[in-house]
């Protein structure tokens, strides 16, 4: 996703899942699409962009088993801080949920 229309659209339409470390929203669609948002209250541009790429390689992983859809991952001020291990295991109970709910 590029457009600021597109990630608004998600945010106000999409099903939302908390963890520590971020926030998870899906919309079902027919095209993937993805965005990672790391607003300046995660920290300085260091620390936005570490966030990102956690929540890349994350998404990256599990990017098979997901079903076609709209996502946003939006970071929460702690995910800089959180050992990988526990946002890998956050990220894949959302998958779990976002794959039971569809089935």
């Amino acid at each position: 996703m590029r457009t600021p229309r597109s990630f608004t659209s998600v945010f106000e339409q999409a099903k939302s899942f908390h963890s520590a470390g971020f926030v998870f929203f899906y919309q079902n669609a027919d095209v993937n699409e993805v965005g990672f948002v790391a607003s300046k209250k995660v920290g300085g541009a260091v620390d936005r962009n570490f966030a990102r790429r956690r929540m890349r390689e994350l998404f990256r992983a599990q990017a098979g088993i997901l079903p076609r859809g709209r996502f946003v991952v939006l970071a929460k001020k702690p995910i800089g801080e959180l050992p990988y291990s526990s946002l890998r295991e956050q990220f894949s109970h959302i998958v779990r949920q976002i794959t039971k709910s569809k089935g």
